[in-house]
């Protein structure tokens, strides 16, 4: 592919994406539909759909989106050193494309995406729990990797943030507290309640 075709390929791919969020933003995510977006984006729906096949694929490219600048902020995945600038940054464009977060906790194809994105969570956190050296049981280790998942997630983000009125970076801080304080405690334990 030549360059010029590459630009112009993520060019039409981002113009997309925030179509998705401009549409979300003025409408109930509920009513988000392939041609709506198409519209806004000033492509065809042939074209949106060569993008992205599906509306769950849509949704789940624009909810991606939200990943992409806090790894390169941190330098990849976050650690506990990071995990504070992590959340702010990425929290913080949870706040620029709210009404796709809140999308994908209110509507079917929103969960499904989040629970499909669950394993992969999942997996990032217990391999840098394990990158520590935690000796923990398999079940402990599971029991921890849930709770940094869900202290971390845009559901803690939304009771933070949207619901209890914290500012982007203040809710950050908490979490990250949160999170080290949980695993200072499973360390000092060596496991975590049951």
């Amino acid at each position: 592919m030549s360059d010029l075709r590459a630009v112009n390929r993520a060019a039409t791919s981002e113009r997309i994406l925030a179509a998705v969020q401009h549409v979300l933003a003025e409408e109930h995510p509920a009513t988000l539909s392939m041609p709506q977006v198409a519209a806004r984006a000033g492509v065809s729906l042939r074209t949106l759909y060569r993008y992205f096949p599906t509306k769950e694929s849509l949704v789940d490219a624009a909810s991606n989106s939200f990943s992409i600048e806090p790894a390169a902020a941190v330098g990849g995945a976050p650690t506990l050193e990071t995990l504070e600038e992590y959340l702010r940054v990425a929290w913080r464009g949870f706040t620029d494309g709210l009404p796709a977060v809140r999308a994908q906790h209110m509507t079917p194809a929103g969960r499904e995406l989040r629970a499909a994105r669950l394993p992969r969570s999942r997996a990032q956190v217990r391999a840098g729990l394990t990158d520590q050296g935690l000796d923990l049981s398999d079940d402990d280790l599971d029991r921890l990797v849930d709770l940094i998942v869900m202290l971390t997630s845009s559901t803690t983000y939304l009771e933070l943030v949207d619901r209890l009125g914290h500012r982007e970076d203040d809710a950050a801080r908490l979490a990250a507290w949160a999170t080290e304080a949980v695993i200072d405690r499973a360390r000092r334990e060596g496991g975590v309640a049951r």
